[in-house]
């Protein structure tokens, strides 16, 4: 199996290489957009066996860094953690592709869009495959370079040109931390090699501060506080590539670094700490946002930033297999309601205010049944995916005796019930009430129903999303050579207690957000009072949610227009004043001026020429006078 490794990333690249050459015929170009992630999951799937049977299976393919102390091979490496990631990558990166046939079908980018999800799935796989981590950055910088290319897609309008810059710089802020996080880990080890890095031992200053640094890399790529802004304006591309970015490739890349790297996060308590209050934070602080939202692919924006929250903080605890749980059963429901959301906008020819939707229930009911299946797992509803790898990171939080994780804890169990609320929210407002503008005589006029491609992979991931609960425990025990030893084992007694907690604190939590919804949506009255009081008394808070806290306009005044500013004060002095004018065109004046000179003693006339050589004359003697003033005397002065 080692020797067939490169193919599981190179596959998708030949699918890139094929579409983006030439615009092929669409089935053609659909064949070959998808062929390539499907034989990737057949190789992943042989590849997880093998290592399930007989141990991690890797391949040195040649030397890639060769100097000085620096030697770094190009690797790949199929583990316990990365066997789980590339199952996740191409088994719902799979569908997705599939899914895209339907839903891009009409669109004269049509090659060009598989060419690009084709790149974000190599890179993807390299940066999960990498034995090192600097392979791992190079795969890093490739799906930053595909989210670009992919949130841009549609880059004739403005608005989604500019949410793909925004993008790219933001990642850009992390991604300056993750180097210097590198620099940190080669001169704390010596190496760059995952394996090798293990078996290291890791400096007090050194490990804080790689640990730190990696974290605010990870902060960029899976949107924490400072650096979530660009997160909820992806949505500007195609659903599919929300589907993709958020549930099974980029976002997911920094919570899987830092689960790689759990060597390292396990001996800096410190900045777990750290990490834990930022993954709370994030998690309470879009929840709330995701409350007011009434764009269908913003609601679910932001509750990935939120649920991103919940996985940064499973890694926190020190609990790494909690944090991963949480990506696998993330990545199922997060691509259904993506998708889900997709076949709706598609279903209503564009529309994605969910002002505008309604009674969907009844002319779309196996759309809306796989829906509410990703609904119930994200809420957290008993039973689902959801509740199951949300209530082990609440248990693991719990399990942490200290004020910070304590605060946390609160902090995600209210996510929690708010998660239940705009959940629940987002479902009744879509499929259940009464219709707005899109009946058979509206706005809309008729239904465009989701045909198999769309459906065929929702159904799957609704399966997935309602049973994947049942993987918690073989998931655990699959990936339990890969975590360093915890410093102090949790006893089983506390172990169960804080299970049992969580468990109660889950249901309570999931019934009270999920049940205030619906009190308030379900009905007509109450929907009414929540219209008025919006308008009135609670128009003030509304409107700050709304707006999303006016983050955004903050960093526009506080960092981008000072940086604006001292870039144009920085171009007017070095680039206008210095460079051009005194460098070049003062050059040229002060050659000018001097030629201007010269030129009035060239006029041809006698007399100017005997008086500039008298001139001269008695230069060159005042000269010669005072060179030799010390050995020469005139004889008068004897």
């Amino acid at each position: 199996m080692s020797k067939l490794l490169w193919l599981i990333p190179v596959l998708p690249l030949v699918g890139f290489l094929i579409n983006g050459v030439r615009r092929l015929p669409k089935p053609v170009a659909a064949a070959v957009g998808c062929a390539g992630p499907i034989a990737s999951f057949g190789l992943s799937v042989a590849a997880v066996m093998e290592v399930a049977k007989s141990g991690p299976v890797e391949k040195q393919f040649f030397d890639w860094i060769n100097t000085g102390l620096l030697n770094v091979s190009f690797g790949l490496r199929v583990d316990q953690l990365s066997g789980v990631m590339i199952l996740v990558v191409t088994g719902v990166g799979s569908l997705i592709h599939l899914y895209s046939i339907s839903y891009m079908h009409d669109d004269e980018g049509f090659s060009k869009f598989f060419a690009y999800l084709n790149l974000f799935m190599f890179s993807m796989l390299i940066l999960v495959l990498g034995d090192s981590i600097l392979l791992m950055f190079v795969g890093w910088e490739g799906v930053g370079l595909c989210s670009y290319l992919l949130i841009g897609f549609w880059y004739k309008e403005l608005k989604n040109a500019d949410a793909g810059k925004k993008a790219f710089i933001t990642n850009r802020i992390g991604d300056f931390g993750f180097l210097l996080g590198m620099f940190c880990l080669w001169q704390m080890f010596g190496t760059l090699d995952f394996e090798r890095m293990s078996q290291g031992t890791v400096a007090d200053k050194w490990g804080f501060a790689a640990a730190a640094l990696l974290f605010l890399g990870a902060c960029g790529k899976s949107a924490q506080i400072p650096l979530y802004v660009w997160l909820p304006d992806a949505m500007a591309g195609p659903t599919p590539v929300s589907a993709l970015i958020h549930a099974a490739t980029m976002v997911t890349a920094g919570v899987y670094m830092m689960a790689r790297m759990n060597f390292l996060y396990a001996q800096v308590p410190r900045v777990l700490e750290l990490v834990v209050m930022v993954a709370a934070a994030t998690a309470l602080m879009a929840g709330v946002i995701a409350v007011a939202q009434n764009d269908i692919k913003k609601v679910l924006a932001y509750s990935t930033v939120s649920q991103l929250g919940f996985m940064f903080a499973g890694i926190a605890s020190a609990h790494f297999e909690t944090g991963l749980y949480h990506v696998v059963t993330h990545a199922f429901f997060k691509a259904l309601l993506f998708l889900g959301a997709g076949a709706v906008i598609h279903a209503l020819h564009g529309e994605q205010d969910i002002r505008k939707m309604g009674g969907l229930g009844k002319k779309l009911p196996g759309l809306a049944a796989v829906f509410v299946a990703g609904g119930l797992a994200l809420a957290g509803t008993p039973g689902t995916s959801g509740f199951f790898s949300k209530d082990a990171i609440l248990a693991a939080v719990y399990l942490n005796a200290s004020p910070t994780f304590g605060l946390a804890w609160l902090m995600l169990l209210a996510t929690a019930a708010i998660t239940a609320f705009y959940t629940t929210r987002l479902v009744l407002v879509v499929f259940f009430n009464p219709p707005a503008h899109h009946d058979d005589h509206g706005g809309h006029h008729e239904l465009h129903k989701p045909g198999l491609l769309m459906m065929g992979p929702l159904a799957l991931l609704a399966l997935a999303s309602l049973f994947g609960g049942f993987l918690a425990h073989p998931l655990e025990n699959f990936l339990k050579p890969v975590w360093v030893q915890k410093a102090h084992e949790i006893s089983e007694h506390a172990a169960h207690k804080a299970h049992s907690i969580n468990v109660t604190a889950s249901v309570l939590m999931w019934l009270l957000g999920a049940g205030a919804a619906a009190f308030i949506y379900a009905s007509a009255n109450h929907r009414a009072w929540l219209g008025r009081w919006v308008a009135g008394a609670g128009k003030g808070i509304h409107k700050l949610v709304e707006n999303k806290f006016y983050v955004d306009e903050i960093y526009e005044y506080l960092v981008i227009a000072p940086v604006k500013m001292s870039a144009t004060i920085v171009w007017f002095l070095i680039d206008r004043v210095i460079i051009d004018t005194l460098l070049v065109n003062g050059t040229g004046w002060v050659v000018y001026g001097i030629g201007r000179a010269l030129r009035r003693t060239h006029t041809g006339s006698v007399n100017v020429g005997v008086v500039s050589f008298v001139a001269g004359a008695l230069a060159a003697l005042a000269f010669l006078a005072y060179t030799f003033r010390t050995t020469w005397q005139l004889p008068f002065l004897h």
